[in-house]
């Protein structure tokens, strides 16, 4: 059952808007479009860098493993006893 009060719109509290309202609200949109757009590009980006950070994280990982196997292989032959001749 629908009451009175909901079919009108003043009373049930929906007024219709405001030329003021809707350029408030076409005001709004366009400053939330614009936060929007930013935030994309700074994620965007923020990913750009990450790719470039993981990149570089496994380069230097596999530097280091290299670093560490030519101390190792140094560290045996000064631990070997000498050799004849």
């Amino acid at each position: 059952m629908v009451h009175t009060m909901d079919r009108n719109p003043v009373i049930a509290g929906r007024l219709p808007p405001t030329p003021a309202a809707v350029d408030g609200d076409a005001a709004m949109r366009d400053r939330l479009q614009g936060r929007l757009a930013k935030l994309r590009d700074e994620f965007a980006r923020g990913q750009e860098q990450l790719v470039q950070t993981e990149t570089r994280a496994r380069e230097l990982r596999e530097t280091l493993l290299r670093i560490a196997g030519a101390i190792q292989v140094l560290e045996e032959e000064l631990d070997a006893p000498p050799g004849p001749g």
